[in-house]
């Protein structure tokens, strides 16, 4: 699923003086072979500069947009949220397995550090789970592994972070699109009772 315009008029830059690298404003990740993917920086901006020559279509246009997209980063969201704790089970899962390893590991360097240098059992104290958790960081076996389950689950939850604050974003663009045209609703009901008065 492609969330988003394909041509993009107008970037959401202050000023010509900026520079805003463009993978800041995008989005992207498949979720059971739907793909999102959304530059968000046309999204939230006007193809025109002045607010004053929007016309009522454009009007309600950017109001159908905001709905139409924020129930998309609402759905976004809630497909992270359940992926993003199937991934955790997952990783709890396989870190249950490697940490039994790790245990392994340690206990048998532990043996061959009391054979060797013939330390005292109370010398090397109860294995911790800081310990076991160092063992999974720094072992090769169970390193590459670990980080990968992180790197995806920082990268999920960044993904799904940023589909909530857009959410949100887009509610209170919604909000400030119906403040917009209330008040031109009102600037034209007062300009018609000024014509009319004058025309008494």
């Amino acid at each position: 699923m492609k969330i988003g315009q394909k041509d993009q008029k107008k970037k959401l830059v202050q000023d010509k003086n900026t520079f805003v690298d463009p993978s800041f404003f995008q989005i992207q990740f498949s979720i059971n072979g739907k793909v999102f993917k959304q530059a968000v920086d046309g999204l939230l901006s006007f193809e025109t500069e002045n607010l004053d020559d929007l016309t009522d279509e454009d009007l309600d246009k950017a109001l159908d947009q905001c709905s139409y997209y924020r129930f998309t980063f609402l759905a976004a969201g809630a497909e992270l949220e359940t992926a993003i704790a199937r991934k955790q089970r997952e990783f709890d899962t396989w870190y249950a397995e490697a940490a039994t390893q790790a245990r392994h590991l340690l206990i048998e360097e532990r043996q061959i550090l009391k054979a060797d240098k013939k330390i005292p059992n109370n010398w090397l104290g109860s294995m911790t789970k800081e310990e076991v958790r160092g063992k999974i960081l720094t072992n090769p076996v169970f390193k590459d592994e670990y980080e990968s389950y992180s790197n995806t689950l920082d990268n999920m939850t960044k993904q799904k972070s940023l589909c909530n604050g857009l959410r949100d974003i887009l509610n209170e663009r919604g909000r400030h699109l119906q403040s917009l045209g209330k008040r031109r609703l009102e600037n034209r009901r007062m300009s018609f009772g000024v014509k009319d008065y004058g025309s008494v």
